[in-house]
């Protein structure tokens, strides 16, 4: 072999060799990196301590500001060398457990978790995506013109001891959580596993449930404004997907936020009499929960490119009556600067006998007893709880479940008295019901005379009864429907609306009544909001074919999403549309021609509480 034949190896080893010696620099260094990033941050926690920064990350300590700021830089260094390593190295962090694997692997080797797409392009991709939140590092991934974050832990599991127990603060990590999967959907029935109405069939249940999902158009440092959607499902089904537009509202340059709450007997069942005093907030479990994810908004949006003063609360049917009961609790003040309600009202709100009353029915079918609580309730399956609160829902049963008067939660035990007398929150509102309510109902809680009445209103129903005769309409059906869509949706909005009103505190209000007739079936549930946010899958897709959909859709969607960014639902599409007020009562009538004239008073003689047992 001659000199230049040696040269010639010399050479082809050095390009074989070259960059994998240079990565094993590369790697040695960012290894040394991290490792001297995790003695700051172990020091820094040993002069904080680390419960003490887990348990008041959000709130820190009056005194020890700068202790928090240094645990927060230092867990900001070891999270980046962190990301710096894994482009060094070729790999990528499971996000279920945690796990290095090859950057081309699929799935997790040790949970079989399906891991996030890599490669060059997309390491600087989530390096850009990266948000520090106050529990540790996330990483977004781009989709259809925004950035999501998917499967946020805003609670930690409620499970074991925290079962029908209010949400705590989640555990903190360390390294990077890549959120681009979905967490759990809460638990309900098998049968009910695609959801009554919405509900994503591909995700699994699990009482592991409390996160929440982020789509934001840009992690950029700007402040938009914010929406944080709660879902509808009768607070039995539902999910994020429901009445949710992520590609829609970030296209407006807003945030978007959907999030999980405990449904069914976890999330509304009044135990205190059988688990004891402890468990007196059980009934408001999946209110709760809400309030949790709103503290988490509050306090780590900004990172997200949204501004945490100007978060409107949005909802339709339970997801409406949750967020009017969030103006009624103290818990939730200073959390949200407006609401939009659909279909929704503070009547939901049940007093606490009538929650316990509930709750006998539950315990009795499932063979519960004050000596075998803990065990039937506590410690067993979800499943075996989900199928069991069946006996709630036999026959008409809208109103069996949902946040409770528990003497802690709420100043008083009726919401109207609340509202009126100034201990409610008064932000900007936009709330509204279809004419028309139960005509779209009546598949889910079928009635076949005036006297399945009585499972809807409880005591209240003798009243409701004599009402009837007010409604000179043909045929019983017909008068069911006025009746339900009156008493269930519209009185308890505008009975909400005058509340307000009367407690002027100069909060603006814009109450409006949907009543596009869609194709002669009725202005029905879900319609409104279905229509607004492209949501018509919830209901019945062929409502785009009638004829009107489309002037409807552009009112209906042009104010919708003028309020989501500006808090003030006024368009050239619509009619001049005047604040509510205590004398004028003036509302929006939504339909293939809007007008804007005084809404219908309501029935003085029934109770604001619209079932009563």
């Amino acid at each position: 072999m001659d000199f230049d034949q040696i040269t010639q190896m010399i050479s082809q080893l050095g390009s074989s060799f070259g960059p994998k010696i240079q990565q094993f620099m590369d790697t040695s260094a960012l290894n040394s990196k991290v490792s001297d990033a995790k003695k700051e941050l172990d020091q820094n926690y040993t002069n904080l301590g680390k419960s003490t920064y887990e348990k008041y990350a959000n709130k820190p300590l009056k005194g020890l500001e700068e202790q928090f700021e240094a645990v927060r830089t230092a867990l900001a260094s070891v999270n980046e060398a962190n990301v710096q390593l894994q482009v060094a190295k070729g790999t990528k962090t499971c996000p279920s457990c945690g796990q290095e694997a090859p950057k081309g692997a699929v799935y997790c080797a040790a949970c079989g978790t399906k891991l996030p797409e890599t490669g060059e392009a997309s390491g600087t991709q989530q390096k850009n995506n990266l948000v520090s939140t106050a529990y540790g590092q996330v990483q977004g991934v781009e989709e259809n013109g925004y950035v999501a974050f998917k499967g946020i832990p805003f609670a930690k599991p409620p499970v074991g001891e925290l079962r029908f127990k209010p949400p705590v603060d989640p555990e903190g990590w360390e390294g990077v959580k890549v959120c681009d999967t979905y967490g759990p959907i809460e638990p309900r029935p098998a049968s009910a596993a695609g959801g009554v109405v919405g509900g994503n069939s591909d995700t699994p249940c699990s009482e592991d449930c409390l996160y929440l999902n982020i789509y934001t158009p840009a992690v950029d440092g700007k402040k938009r404004p914010v929406l944080f959607n709660i879902h509808g499902g009768a607070f039995q089904t539902g999910d994020h997907s429901l009445n949710s537009d992520p590609v829609g509202t970030t296209a407006m340059d807003c945030v978007l936020v959907t999030a999980s709450y405990r449904l069914g007997v976890l999330g509304f069942l009044q135990l205190d009499r059988y688990l004891g005093e402890e468990y007196i907030q059980s009934g408001n479990s999946g209110m709760l929960d809400i309030i949790k994810a709103l503290e988490w908004v509050h306090n780590n949006i900004e990172g997200f490119g949204g501004d945490p003063e100007k978060v409107t609360v949005a909802g339709q049917s339970a997801g409406a009556k949750m967020a009017s009961a969030l103006l009624c609790t103290h818990k939730a003040k200073g959390l949200f600067s407006a609401v939009m309600m659909d279909s929704g009202a503070t009547s939901a709100i049940r007093d606490l006998h009538t929650a316990q009353e509930i709750a006998e029915r539950f315990v009795k079918a499932y063979g519960v007893t004050k000596k075998n609580a803990k065990k039937k309730l506590l410690e067993a399956p979800w499943e075996d709880l989900m199928e069991s609160q069946g006996v709630l829902f036999e026959g008409p049963s809208l109103q069996n479940l949902g946040p409770v008067f528990d003497g802690i939660n709420f100043d008083g035990n009726d919401a109207l008295e609340i509202i009126r007398s100034g201990k409610a929150n008064y932000v900007t509102m936009l709330g509204g019901y279809n004419r028309d309510e139960y005509a779209s109902l009546m598949d889910y809680y079928p009635m076949k005379s005036v006297d399945d009445l009585v499972g809807f209103f409880g005591r209240n129903t003798p009243y409701i009864m004599t009402v009837l005769e007010k409604y000179h309409i043909e045929g019983d059906m017909k008068r069911l429907v006025a009746i339900v869509s009156r008493y269930f949706y519209g009185f308890p909005c505008i009975d909400m609306f005058d509340a307000f009103a009367q407690a002027d505190k100069g909060n603006a209000m814009y109450l409006y009544r949907f009543d596009w007739d869609c194709g002669g079936r009725g202005a029905g549930h879900t319609l409104c909001s279905g229509i607004a946010t492209g949501c018509t899958a919830a209901m019945d897709p062929s409502v785009t074919t009638y004829d009107g959909y489309e002037g409807v859709y552009r009112q209906t969607a042009a104010m919708w999403n003028a309020f989501i960014k500006t808090q003030d639902p006024n368009v050239p599409e619509l009619p001049v549309w005047p604040v509510y007020d205590k004398e004028t009562r003036q509302a929006m009538f939504i339909n293939e021609i809007s007008t804007v004239s005084e809404i219908e008073h309501t029935d003085p003689n029934i109770s604001t509480q619209t079932l009563r047992l």
